[in-house]
């Protein structure tokens, strides 16, 4: 315990950083876990159903939008390579927006006949602001992870979670209870993040002088890691679809107000893998790639980071699993115990996703993420598959248990191809020590 806390409070150390990040993520979901007792008083479950449902679309549609070349700033070997690819990065979010806008005005059509059969149709222009949003906050945060100064996007985590809640709350004591109302409340606690990012990058002279960007640095870089938009864009694309399904997939089979339930049920388990999951794959992936340069052993630091995952998780998800349905029943209301019953069956799902999904950065920094995206097409398919082929049975807590225990085999799959990628990068290096 105290070489732990010793590292945690030793600046620059791997604990360090991942306290750093963390910590203003945690800030945030506290702020949202406090804050939903509340708004699930003053929301119903289609409201939440709904705004669950926009998201599913909005994060879907953007995770292309960047074409995933943010990954490469840590690896970026100067200030100038670096902004020519956030420049590329923010660019391609950007057009990405635009083009969803003029998709919509072109031919309506057949978005109106998607929209109205979920009661959202008038949510559809959130979908260009959700995606943008979403990919600057994700280029900021791979920007100060390069520089090491963990402590922007930590704060950064802390103002989406205090922002959002309040937003919401306010939101809905003027009187706009509804799933538009979460919508808004979402998009300013969005907004809040952007702005403190951009304040940050021009204190921190991210932008010092124009002239270090040019169309043929942006080009050139867009060449030097195409790897990124060939693989890791599908492979992200995989990924958001697979994360966003259930969603979609509920309000289709059940109803809006199930897929409500859900979307609660998940919060809490979300706070962990959302606080320490995202900030140890961040952070991992940054320690992972330094090593590979330096031709350290990575399996070390691998087995390390899964104990600790471990570790951390566990007791949690305990608790939840054989107490799930009178917790949330006492944090949320009676009328939530169904959300309860849905986070104890995902007990399995996240545990295994917690402890692999950090892990899953070495297939970038390893060159390898053809590996990541047959796992995440797998994956995919696992999960629409989950539900497509139990929706016969119309029992939707046998459905949410399917697409636990399924989701669990995938995730272990996924742990042990990285255990095995990981291992032979390491047997390469001790046989070719030049390389």
């Amino acid at each position: 315990m105290k070489g732990l806390l010793r590292r945690i409070f030793t600046k620059g150390t791997f604990a360090s950083n991942v306290a750093t990040l963390s910590s203003g993520t945690a800030i945030g979901q506290i702020s949202v876990i406090l804050a939903a007792p509340l708004l699930s008083r003053l929301f119903t479950p289609s409201d939440f159903g709904q705004l669950q449902f926009v998201l599913s679309i909005g994060l879907i549609l953007g995770a292309l939008s960047s074409l995933r070349y943010e990954m490469a700033l840590p690896l970026a070997n100067n200030k100038t390579d670096a902004l020519n690819i956030l420049v590329l990065s923010v660019g391609l979010a950007g057009v990405i927006s635009i083009i969803s806008v003029i998709v919509y005005f072109v031919e309506p059509r057949y978005l109106d006949q998607f929209y109205q059969t979920s009661a959202i149709k008038q949510l559809i222009f959130f979908v260009p602001i959700i995606l943008l949003l979403e990919a600057k906050n994700n280029i900021f945060s791979f920007w100060f992870s390069r520089t090491k100064n963990f402590k922007v996007p930590s704060i950064a985590k802390s103002i989406i979670g205090l922002s959002t809640a309040l937003a919401q709350i306010t939101i809905a004591l003027s009187g706009l209870v509804s799933g538009l109302g979460l919508l808004i409340g979402y998009v300013f606690g969005q907004l809040a993040s952007v702005g403190w990012y951009i304040a940050m990058f021009i204190r921190t002279k991210g932008f010092e002088s124009p002239k270090k960007v040019s169309i043929q640095g942006v080009l050139e870089q867009a060449r030097i890691h195409k790897k990124f938009p060939l693989f890791s864009s599908w492979n992200i694309l995989l990924n958001t679809i697979s994360r966003n399904l259930p969603p979609l997939l509920l309000v289709s089979y059940f109803s809006v107000a199930e897929a409500g339930f859900y979307a609660i049920g998940i919060r809490l388990l979300n706070m962990p893998l959302n606080t320490l999951g995202m900030s140890v794959g961040q952070v991992y992936y940054q320690q992972i790639a330094r090593y590979k340069d330096q031709g350290i052993p990575m399996m070390p630091l691998l087995i390390s980071t899964v104990g600790k995952l471990a570790g951390i998780i566990i007791i949690p998800l305990l608790i939840v699993f054989f107490t799930g349905e009178q917790l949330f029943a006492f944090v949320f209301g009676d009328s939530w115990s169904m959300a309860g019953r849905i986070a104890a069956s995902m007990v399995p799902f996240y545990l295994m996703r917690f402890i692999a999904s950090p892990l899953s950065t070495i297939f970038a920094v390893l060159g390898k993420q053809h590996l990541g995206l047959l796992w995440q097409l797998f994956y995919t398919l696992v999960t629409f598959g989950s539900f497509y082929y139990t929706r016969a049975y119309a029992d939707f807590g046998f459905t949410i248990k399917t697409y636990s225990l399924a989701g669990a085999i995938a995730f272990m799959v996924l742990a042990l191809v990285t255990i095995y990628a990981t291992y032979q990068a390491d047997k390469h290096t001790r046989l070719d020590p030049q390389k």
